[in-house]
């Protein structure tokens, strides 16, 4: 895996979400993550990621929510993390 190949798809995996909320990104071990208080959703797939999507969002105020999307990267035992807030 290239490094600049790898962040151009994960710029455009995150402009994905940017476009609704303000996000925080980082990265976990999917072994540290516990996937039980997480909704499963099929996503775009894309070179560096999987087709799936692993969302848990709660609602703060009336229009204003805060959740964490997980994307599994191919072939890592590491994850992406989006923290976002709109």
């Amino acid at each position: 895996m290239r490094i600049d190949q790898f962040l151009t798809d994960l710029k455009n995996v995150i402009a994905n979400y940017e476009e609704d909320a303000q996000c925080e990104l980082s990265f976990e071990l999917v072994a540290n993550i516990v996937f039980d208080d997480y909704e499963k959703q099929q996503c775009d797939e894309t070179e560096h990621f999987e087709g799936v999507e692993y969302i848990r969002q709660i609602q703060v105020f009336e229009d204003y929510f805060e959740g964490t999307i997980i994307r599994e990267i191919k072939g890592s035992v590491y994850c992406v993390i989006i923290g976002y807030s709109n």
